[in-house]
């Protein structure tokens, strides 16, 4: 086997093993030029996943937020129509204080039979 490697590497000239070597140097080159522009390509998308998602997270938690004191302005709003009825004095309310009340029940979404009738402007 060996002996054979050496028959062929004899029968080659000189210029055979210079136009090789240059053909092993290109294809070696090639592949490491190859293999760094794809890390390159990769570190780009990396970077621009990157930049994406921290403006993404930041989006998520802006809107968490938001959504957080959109809620405690809904309860805190509920909290004050649904408590409305024990700071009114206990004397009898006038008409337009009875249309008012009813119209807030109503927009609640809450009808009572007592304020059929008294649907007229504030």
């Amino acid at each position: 086997m060996i002996a054979s490697a050496l028959r062929v590497g004899r029968a080659l000239t000189p210029t055979a093993w210079l136009t090789l070597a240059v053909l092993a140097s290109f294809l070696i080159v090639g592949g490491y030029c190859a293999h760094r522009g794809a890390e390159g390509v990769r570190d780009r998308q990396a970077a621009k996943v990157a930049k994406t998602e921290a403006k993404a997270s930041a989006a998520r938690e802006t809107g968490a937020n938001e959504a957080v004191n959109d809620n405690n302005t809904i309860r805190n709003r509920q909290e004050e129509r649904d408590h409305a009825a024990q700071i009114l004095p206990d004397g009898v309310p006038d008409d337009r204080e009875l249309r008012r009340r009813c119209r807030q029940l109503r927009d609640a979404g809450r009808s009572l039979p007592a304020c059929r009738g008294l649907e007229g402007p504030l």
